[in-house]
């Protein structure tokens, strides 16, 4: 008895891993990707090594956002990938090592670093998330339910928040005004050149 329940309690969770992944968003697929090619990510919240993004879309299922050093060469990039959805859309993010120069670095740092790869996960999420909400950015992506709930109870403190939230989107468009969009030469850098990096503070320092 006890062998079969455990079969169907496995069984159950492959038939759940089998089923639809992501978030659904009732907006078509197309409309989920304009809204996400047209978004500002406030990259300023991951250290003064971010300098912009990059926006591109690999297939018509793919949008990338690539955060980029002062080199214009990527540092990390969220995937999002989006699938029709009866009238919606099903859209799952993943946080993807950077392709180029600083590939092997960002990718070693990633893997060692699990507690930042999981705020990495929340930034990502929230990205997409307000990018297809039609919202600003919620800075407070990271912060605990319970301390969330507390200033949100706070009519003041979520005034500033909102403001706060306003004014990151405008510095951060304006930043973006007229950055990459296009794909560069994504060749590897030399070891030497990922050394100086690192020793600058980079990705996971």
């Amino acid at each position: 008895m006890l062998r079969n329940l455990l079969l169907a309690v496995l069984t159950g969770v492959l038939l759940a891993g089998c089923g639809a992944q992501g978030t659904y968003y009732d907006k078509a697929p197309k409309d989920v990707v304009s809204a996400l090619k047209s978004a500002t990510l406030p990259y300023h919240v991951l250290g003064n090594q971010a300098q912009g993004t990059r926006v591109t879309q690999p297939d018509p299922n793919t949008v990338v956002t690539a955060v980029l050093a002062a080199d214009q060469n990527e540092m990390i990039r969220f995937v999002t990938t989006i699938a029709p959805d009866g009238s919606g859309s099903r859209v799952s993010t993943a946080v993807e090592p950077p392709r180029g120069r600083y590939s092997a670095h960002a990718g070693k740092a990633m893997a060692e670093n699990a507690y930042a790869m999981a705020l990495m996960g929340k930034l990502a999420h929230e990205h997409v998330a307000a990018a297809i909400e039609g919202r600003p950015f919620d800075m407070l992506f990271a912060t605990a339910p319970m301390a969330r709930g507390m200033l949100a109870a706070n009519p003041e403190a979520q005034a500033h928040i909102d403001a706060a939230n306003q004014s990151a989107a405008a510095m951060n468009a304006a930043a973006d005004h007229g950055d990459a969009g296009h794909d560069r030469d994504e060749t590897a850098t030399s070891e030497e050149e990922e050394r100086d990096w690192a020793r600058k503070g980079g990705w996971g320092r």
